[in-house]
């Protein structure tokens, strides 16, 4: 048998070894990760856990653990393995237990979202511990211990209620995950012989809990931003994250939600001067033409650097209304391409979004003219700080934008970033438009350069000038006034 050799920066390597070695430095890996578990006996019983695991993994590391843990556990010890997944929420606690179940044949879950008790609400608040029917949730999972088929409750997110009830069997394998934002609670802790967290960054979970809730439970995705910033977040900084330092295994999940998108925006941009009669000259007779103006609000999310951050969140006004935009843009020279989520909501939305986190990095002030058939969106973009003109040509496919800019000349001419992408690289300082900062009713400190909102944080890791926003002020912000171009 011949050997084909694959070239890699002047070295040659046989593929059939190049295999070979790929896979022994994989069983290596699992091997090292394998080493990591170790299992403890508890100090209050003979009963054996797991010793706490320092490092913080991914979510395929920490997956790979967690299966070697359980198995462990299970042989080591008799009767029931209770094991807790928590977390905030959003953060992919569900997912990652039924990863564990397909992979892990005869495993029961019980989600904590089942022992809502909805007469316990008090204003509003779904993320209140004492929302949890502990009474029934423990009598459970002390039935399965003792080996007997129990009635977990069915809890339904449209109706906020208890519908029902469903069979859990006592699983052969001996294992129960119980997966919720308290799972690793004060109550239930005693009782877990392995406790893992499972977190993904707040910018991340925010995006994942909004698509969540909007096919879980029809909210309005402004709905739900309000009750993540008024009750989620701050029921986690006091309740979930202090249990979830507990853990014994630390998992980092970072999914991108929009790595499942399938049509995004391919976007040529360049600054070549191009006249409107050259677009109509190649978009089909019934093209729409108009003019906008519009302000975008690039807010940075929490932690992120601003020099390299590729997932802004964008509020735009446009025509006295606004729409948040959750985008992530990647470069394939010379195309932008941008999967983008784009919801109408109001600008008190601001108010809670900061008090996330975020910070204003940015506030662009563009006005357009814009021309449109049915397969691309041009536009001649003027933007007042950089004292630019643009052209974008914006479109689904990319073959046919790319055609339809060449067919403008534009070609050589790219400019393959965001406007976003343009003020980082040139490393620019923005100063908000008098006219917008008026009308927001904004502290004159509000914006300046991102890169010092990235060092200006206080040593809780909240942005100083974040305390000294007017809150007040921007739960009644009046509409812009925007003015045809």
């Amino acid at each position: 048998m011949s050997w084909i050799c694959v070239y890699l920066a002047g070295n040659s390597i046989p593929s059939m070894a190049q295999d070979t070695f790929e896979a022994d430095s994989h069983q290596r890996n699992l091997g090292l990760l394998k080493d990591k578990v170790r299992l403890v006996k508890r100090k209050d019983c003979e009963r054996y856990e797991v010793a706490p695991i320092q490092d913080q993994l991914s979510f395929e590391n920490g997956f790979f653990i967690v299966f070697h843990a359980c198995q462990l556990l299970a042989q080591k010890n008799d009767g029931m393995i209770l094991v807790g997944v928590g977390g905030p929420s959003g953060a992919g606690k569900t997912v990652f237990a039924e990863k564990i179940v397909n992979s892990m044949p005869d495993i029961a879950v019980i989600s904590l979202d089942n022992y809502n008790d909805t007469s316990r609400i008090v204003d509003g608040n779904f993320d209140d511990p004492r929302l949890i029917d502990y009474e029934t949730l423990l009598r459970n999972v002390h039935d399965l211990k003792a080996g007997l088929a129990v009635q977990v409750p069915v809890y339904d997110f449209k109706s906020s209620s208890r519908t029902g009830y469903r069979t859990v069997e006592v699983p052969s394998s001996r294992i129960v995950i119980i997966e919720g934002i308290y799972a690793l609670s004060e109550r239930l802790r005693p009782l877990l012989n392995l406790r893992v967290s499972v977190t993904g960054g707040i910018h991340l979970d925010l995006i994942k809990r909004v698509i969540r809730d909007i096919q879980r439970a029809g909210q309005e995705p402004e709905e739900i931003i309000h009750q993540i910033s008024e009750t989620v977040y701050p029921m986690y900084k006091a309740y979930i994250e202090p249990d979830l330092l507990t853990a014994h295994i630390k998992i980092c999940n970072k999914f991108n939600p929009f790595f499942g998108f399938q049509s995004p925006t391919y976007i040529l941009k360049s600054f070549r001067n191009v006249t409107v009669d050259q677009i109509k000259a190649v978009l089909s007779q019934d093209l729409e033409e108009t003019t906008e103006q519009t302000y975008d609000i690039y807010l940075l999310p929490p932690g992120e650097d601003p020099e390299s951050c590729q997932s802004y969140l964008r509020m735009r006004n446009k025509d006295g209304k606004y729409n948040l935009m959750f985008e992530e843009w990647v470069t394939d020279d010379p195309f932008v391409i941008s999967p983008r989520i784009t919801f109408a909501v109001s600008v008190r939305l601001l108010g809670g979004l900061m008090a996330l986190g975020y910070t204003i990095a940015t506030i662009l002030k563009r006005s357009s003219h814009v021309l449109s058939d049915d397969r691309v969106c041009v536009k001649l973009d003027w933007l007042e700080q950089l004292d630019r003109h643009y052209v974008q040509v914006q479109g689904r496919d990319r073959l046919v934008v790319k055609h339809m800019a060449q067919q403008m000349g534009l070609e050589g001419s790219y400019v393959p970033r965001t406007y976003i992408e343009q003020i980082q690289h040139e490393k620019l300082v923005m100063a908000m438009p008098d006219d917008l900062r008026t009308k927001l009713n904004l502290n004159v400190d509000l914006v300046s350069s991102p890169k010092e909102v990235f060092f200006r944080t206080s040593s809780d890791g909240v942005p100083m000038r974040h305390k000294r926003i007017r809150r007040s002020c921007l739960t009644c912000v009046p509409k812009l006034e925007t003015r045809r171009v």
